[in-house]
């Protein structure tokens, strides 16, 4: 589940790095640009295939929240709007969080 998220904010690249460390990285960016969106894909298949979480339990919200925000960074936005909806139904009823916050914000912007 973390490295799925690492990936995804690798994906998004929306923090900025000091240009010698980007230099230093950038083989390694460059292949998981390459290979991050199919092995987050297949990460979060498998949480949610794992018979040990609830469908409706957190760890699934969480792992469709990451799969919503992928697709939205690929720019496909019916499949995004699915995960991420998904995401906001189960983890409402956990309250307000964060990752609701998160979702919540990320469905405005596919709006």
């Amino acid at each position: 589940m973390f490295l799925g998220d690492v990936y995804l904010q690798i994906i998004e690249g929306n923090e900025k790095v000091p240009f010698a460390t980007l230099l230093r990285n950038l083989p390694t960016l460059f292949k998981v640009k390459g290979t991050a969106s199919s092995r987050v894909r297949a990460l979060m298949a498998h949480v949610l295939a794992n018979p040990r979480f609830h469908p409706d339990g957190h760890v699934a919200g969480r792992a469709q929240m990451i799969l919503g925000l992928l697709y939205k960074v690929k720019k496909k936005p019916a499949p995004a709007m699915e995960h991420l909806t998904e995401a906001r139904r189960i983890l409402s009823q956990f309250g307000q969080t964060p990752l609701l916050a998160r979702i919540d914000t990320a469905l405005a912007e596919l709006d």
